[in-house]
């Protein structure tokens, strides 16, 4: 036997590696969707967890190794009931639903109570099975560790491209630059979408004319994903004109990160001496963590962050929420209560901004009316669901509930911003990309697109697309001479997203 060998063999961490291989997996899995550090308690809170049950067994079996043996079957039964759920959950045997917490719980009891029994009863050495152990918790670790590091290295590669390639412009700022606002309201449609979900926005778009804001009553976004079609907008062009990665056939978004970090719109006008505020959105992508002002909700240490949430509901831990039967494994599934309470405090705060000093560029990404749902169309709790719909429609009736919520909301919020600006303020609200119900790709594509412009004329007009939006303000405000670029919408779907169909835009503006 090699030293290596007995080194395997005499040792008993696998609990830690199985401890920890659940964490980093989840972290692998949405790393585009979250920083690192949301895993970091989680790591050390099951260590720790792996640590205590190696102790108490170990101290009740007098053996390391069957102590050692038992921590990591309960690590493992813990960690896997949340995902047997999410398998299992729906599926009919002679049509009843078999598989509930009703059922799966006692089920897991009882694989507990035979997991105490078996190594309780295990005579004899064990070194075999805790060298079996020790090599496939190192070979799981090593999958999830080998994505993330190779995610980081490529994201540092990235990062410096994106500083080395984007274009950074020299803007002529007047005696009184406005300040800029870029309002993305996630997944908002145009107004014949919304009609289609019974939701008719007339009096909102009415509102916003009155204040000045021209409508563009044929918008649709240049992309269907919200990672996309940011990136795009805030770097006004084309993703294959900023980099050779994002063509057909590829899958790779890591480099979007560091293109929507350091984007054109945000470096250009930091250049000229704006201030960057930023509000939480629960999306590192957008983000900007860096900026001169982050702002977000207080929270307390003892409060889980998105990625526990979603960790704790692919445990045996979640079954003690009641209800719970969303255990999908990526963040956009994350708790919906955090989401609220980062939405209704951009609310709250969006008209207090105009009082910081100097020129400032407003960046606000309001995940809404994107799900999950959460807000009724007055701002309360949603409706429970009603009987006799299918799911989609069910689905449908909250996006629209939504969408009545947040349009009131900016109904009463923009007039605030006007009034409280000491020079007349850029307002620009977007969806970046229509309803994320069920959809057919055109109604995918059609967008609620605003402009408040004060003091510009004939710059925008009814079918424009985000990539010119800042195009058209650049030039009307600071002096430059871009080319309006052809507005051209590139539908693709999530697993092929460089893959397009192009979405013709038939609509007439009234």
């Amino acid at each position: 036997m090699t030293s290596k060998q007995s080194w395997l063999q005499d040792i008993p961490f696998h609990p830690l590696l199985f401890a920890a291989y659940p964490i980093l997996a989840l972290l692998a899995f949405n790393i585009t969707e979250l920083n690192f550090s949301a895993g970091v308690r989680s790591l050390l809170i099951s260590s720790l967890l792996a640590v205590a049950l190696f102790l108490v067994f170990r101290t009740i079996f007098q053996d390391s190794n069957r102590g050692a043996l038992l921590a990591s079957a309960i690590l493992i039964l813990f960690y896997s009931y949340g995902h047997v759920y999410n398998l299992l959950i729906g599926r009919q045997i002679a049509g009843i639903h078999p598989f509930q917490h009703r059922t799966l719980l006692p089920l897991w009891l009882v694989l507990a109570a035979l997991a105490i029994w078996w190594v309780s009863r295990r005579k004899g050495n064990t070194s075999t099975l805790t060298y079996s152990l020790n090599i496939i918790g190192i070979v799981l670790v090593l999958l999830p560790l080998f994505q993330l590091v190779s995610f980081f290295v490529q994201s540092k590669l990235d990062e410096t491209r994106a500083e080395n390639n984007s274009s950074t412009l020299n803007l002529k700022l007047g005696n009184q630059p406005p300040d800029i606002y870029y309002i993305i309201l996630d997944g908002y449609g145009r107004s014949d979408v919304l009609k289609n979900y019974g939701y008719d926005n007339s009096d909102f778009l009415n509102s916003l004319r009155s204040l000045g804001f021209f409508v563009a009553e044929c918008a649709q976004s240049n992309y269907a994903q919200t990672k996309m079609s940011l990136t795009s907008s805030l770097n006004f062009n084309y993703l294959d004109q900023l980099s050779d990665h994002f063509v057909p056939g590829s899958t790779d978004r890591t480099g979007m990160y560091a293109l929507m970090q350091r984007n054109a719109v945000r470096k250009s006008l930091e250049k000229a001496g704006y201030k960057v505020v930023s509000f939480a959105s629960g999306f590192p992508m957008t983000e900007f963590t860096d900026a001169d002002y982050f702002l977000a909700p207080h929270s307390s240490w003892t409060e889980l962050n998105d990625f526990e949430s979603l960790l704790v509901k692919t445990t045996f831990a979640g079954s003690a929420e009641p209800g719970t039967a969303n255990t999908d494994t990526d963040m956009p599934n994350s708790d919906p209560a955090l989401r609220r309470e980062r939405t209704l405090y951009v609310l709250a705060n969006l008209d207090k901004v105009a009082s910081l000093k100097g020129p400032k560029f407003i960046f606000v990404h309001l995940v809404i009316p994107h799900p999950p749902y959460v807000f009724g169309p007055t701002g309360g709790p949603i409706a429970p669901d009603q009987e006799g719909i299918s799911r989609t429609e069910q689905l449908g009736i909250h996006y629209r509930d939504q969408a009545m919520y947040i349009s009131s909301r900016m109904q009463e919020i923009l007039p605030k911003i006007i009034a409280n600006s000491a020079t007349p303020p850029v307002i620009v609200i977007q969806g970046d990309h229509g309803p994320t119900v069920p959809s057919e790709p055109r109604e995918r594509m059609r967008i609620l697109n605003v402009y408040y412009l004060p003091g510009v004329d004939s710059q925008v007009y009814s079918t424009i697309t985000p990539i010119n939006t800042f195009r058209v303000i650049f030039n009307a405000y600071f002096g430059q001479h871009l080319e309006l670029l052809d507005d051209i919408s590139l539908y693709s779907n999530y697993r092929r997203p460089f893959n397009y169909r192009v979405i013709s835009n038939n609509c007439k503006a009234n």
